[in-house]
This record gives C-alpha cells, sequence and structure tokens, in this order.
C-alpha cells in the first residue's frame, strides 16, 4: 500500500537527511518539535519534585510520584525524537546553505548537555561549580541563535 502524501512529506522532513529545503520550509518543519519540546518542558518544571520525599510522612507508594515519574520517562522520549526530527529538519537546511549537515547535530547536543548540567550541578555536592551551568546555558542559546540566524534568515546557496 503507497503511503499518503502527508506521510512522504513527514518521512521526508523528519526522518531522512537527504535531500534540502529553504528557510520558510525548514521554519514551518521546526514549529511542531519545537512546539511540542517546550509545551512537554514547561509541563515538566510544574511538576518536577523540588526536594526529596520524606518517606517518614509520605508513604511508600503514591500515585502522583508514580505519575510523576511516568510523565519523566515519555519526556524523556519525547525529547529524543523532537530532538532528532528538528536534526533531521536542519540538515535538510544546512545542506541548502552549501554546509555540512553534521552541524544541525551541534543545537541537540548543546541543548541536551545544558540540561544535563543544570540536573547535575545540585547533585554535586559541589564537584561541579556553579557557574559551569551558565557557561553551559550560554553555548546553547548561542547555537539557538546562530541556529535561527543561519537556517531561518540565510539565503539557499545550492543552485
Amino acid at each position: 500500500m503507497p503511503e499518503s502524501p502527508g506521510a512522504e512529506r513527514f518521512r521526508f522532513l523528519y526522518r531522512e537527511a537527504e535531500g534540502v529545503i529553504d528557510r520558510g520550509v525548514w521554519a514551518r518543519a521546526s514549529v511542531r518539535p519545537v512546539g511540542i519540546a517546550l509545551v512537554m518542558t514547561l509541563i515538566w518544571i510544574a511538576i518536577a519534585p523540588d526536594a526529596p520525599r520524606d518517606l517518614n510522612r509520605e508513604s511508600f507508594i503514591d500515585a502522583r510520584v508514580i505519575a510523576i515519574h511516568a510523565y519523566a520517562l515519555v519526556y524523556a522520549f519525547a525529547l529524543i525524537f523532537c530532538a532528532i526530527a528538528e536534526y533531521f529538519a536542519s540538515a535538510k537546511r544546512f545542506a541548502d546553505r552549501g554546509k555540512p549537515r553534521s552541524l544541525a547535530g551541534l543545537l541537540p547536543f548543546s541543548l541536551f548537555l545544558a540540561g544535563a548540567a543544570n540536573w547535575y550541578q545540585p547533585r554535586s555536592e559541589g564537584i561541579m561549580p556553579g557557574w559551569l551551568t551558565y557557561a553551559f546555558d550560554a553555548l546553547a542559546i548561542a547555537i539557538i541563535v546562530w541556529n535561527v540566524v543561519e537556517l531561518g534568515f540565510g539565503e539557499s546557496r545550492k543552485p
């Protein structure tokens, strides 16, 4: 059975590195994975535990805690899938700009690195200095800005 045009377009944009797209297609293709990641991140920020549980006062098995950790698992997988989708869309745009497709991996890598640093630093018991998380955050923000400028405003260089 042949794929529908929508499924073919989805596969082309989010599951294949081959091909090129212009800046308008890249912007529209980036809205979905970035939007999903942002909404899910805001939900995680709202429900994430802010301190260890006191098992002297709370029951060991708590439906709320199970739901939060189940969401964390779904959230982690969704972030990975969104990063992959954004990588493929950006790789096509970098190719259209005449640059290596591998540059598309810098953004998800920097975001995951900054996220890991922000998670690890409070748990490091002073091993990781607090200022280092700001350095990782600044690097990730700089790469976001560079990606938006390069891919969103740059002209096509491929004939």
